[in-house]
């Protein structure tokens, strides 16, 4: 069984969030609760695959939740992944 360690969780979420266009994603879907896909393509003002590309990262990161509605995908900030990963944060550099 592999378990992840702090440092190795600390350093995938800081890979999703190393990136501007993943980083002005994740602030526009916070601002607004909530988007459609769609909605982010528009906000990020590129093609469909390179914005589907950045929230699979940001997903997979754990910063990120889907939920299917209908024909709809809402993605919204999963506030709980961005706490434990500032309270990672602040512990791995304290300690």
């Amino acid at each position: 069984m592999n378990m992840k360690t702090t440092e190795d969780e600390i350093v995938k979420i800081a890979k999703a969030l190393s990136d501007k266009t993943r980083l002005r994603i994740l602030g526009e879907i916070s601002k607004r609760k909530s988007m459609t896909c769609g909605e982010t393509e528009k906000i990020a003002g590129l093609a469909q695959p390179t914005v589907s590309h950045h929230i699979k990262i940001l997903c997979e990161a754990g910063l990120l939740d889907m939920e299917k509605d209908g024909r709809h995908v809402i993605i919204s900030v999963n506030r709980k992944m961005l706490n434990k990963f500032t309270a990672m944060i602040g512990h791995s550099i304290c300690t």
